[in-house]
């Protein structure tokens, strides 16, 4: 069996051989990622807590729909979106190793701050299977490197208006967690740290979204959609249990989670240089010889 010119080998294969079917790669760290994903989003309640507000709870109950909504939107889409992330594209794994570290940070914060152990639990296994994954996945193909010379000045100015938003919420769910109140519990944690979580991840994601492009793939999208869902929540159910801010807040925050997702991650290149770009192209794929 001859080849045709330019077929390479694989290495290890005798020429003419029929060629092997190639392993998929990261086929391992995929599979973790997959069921991790399923873990955050329904055995700890993410999307059941995000269902209470559209009414697909039982109807016998009165849900405190704020906070069900934050914990929806933390253990959905900032955990299980970045394990998504992660089992659909390995190879660019940088922006939900990102994403996972911020969460984990945000579930120590509420922890500590919020005198509450429990959140704790959850922040730790977060943050090792982000380190697990850096591993697995070899080296995200990209380094985090923060452009802090010429930082975008769109995302930096929602950073600005976001930390501004998020702080009062955050210190008002961290009082209430020190406070003598009666916790509502699932699977052994108390809503209120992680509501106060959920708001410092969607602040410090703001951050990372102005000074960091390589993450802004994902964490455009789970930014704004979490705090679009908050904002809603509050504004549907203002007499709930957890709608801690007002009605103008949870206005503002809607407004900002959509100029989040509808800010462009970067700026497009000029004409000039992608017909330049594609003259070089053409340049290295012309052939040399005569």
């Amino acid at each position: 069996m001859e080849r045709s010119p330019g077929t390479r080998t694989p290495a290890g294969q005798e020429p003419g051989a029929p060629l092997r079917p190639r392993r998929p790669r990261h086929l391992g760290p995929r599979i973790l990622a997959a069921l991790l994903a399923v873990f955050a989003a329904v055995v700890m309640m993410g999307l059941i807590d995000l269902g209470t507000l559209i009414g697909t709870s039982d109807p016998r109950y009165t849900w405190p729909v704020s906070l069900d909504v934050s914990w929806g939107a933390l253990f959905t889409f900032q955990l299980a979106g970045a394990y998504a992330w992660i089992a659909a594209r390995p190879h660019e794994s940088l922006p939900a190793l990102v994403q996972l570290v911020l969460s984990a940070g945000a579930l120590a914060l509420g922890a500590a701050a919020g005198s509450a152990l429990e959140p704790l639990w959850v922040a730790l296994p977060v943050a090792a299977s982000a380190v697990l994954f850096a591993r697995l996945l070899a080296r995200p193909r990209h380094r985090l490197r923060p452009a802090l010379r010429r930082p975008h000045w769109r995302f930096g100015a929602l950073a600005a208006v976001g930390v501004a938003l998020w702080t009062p919420y955050v210190l008002s769910c961290l009082a209430v967690s020190r406070s003598a109140h009666e916790p509502y519990i699932t699977n052994g944690i108390d809503h209120w740290p992680v509501q106060a979580a959920a708001g410092g991840a969607l602040a410090a994601s703001a951050v990372v979204l102005a000074l960091f492009p390589q993450a802004r793939p994902l964490l455009r999208s789970c930014t704004a959609l979490s705090a679009a869902l908050i904002g809603v929540a509050m504004l549907a159910y203002p007499e709930r249990g957890g709608a801690t801010e007002s009605q103008l807040w949870a206005i503002a925050v809607v407004v900002w989670a959509v100029l989040v997702a509808l800010t462009p991650p970067s700026r497009p290149r000029p004409v000039s240089a992608l017909v330049a770009s594609s003259a070089d192209g053409a340049d290295e794929a012309r052939d040399p010889r005569p």
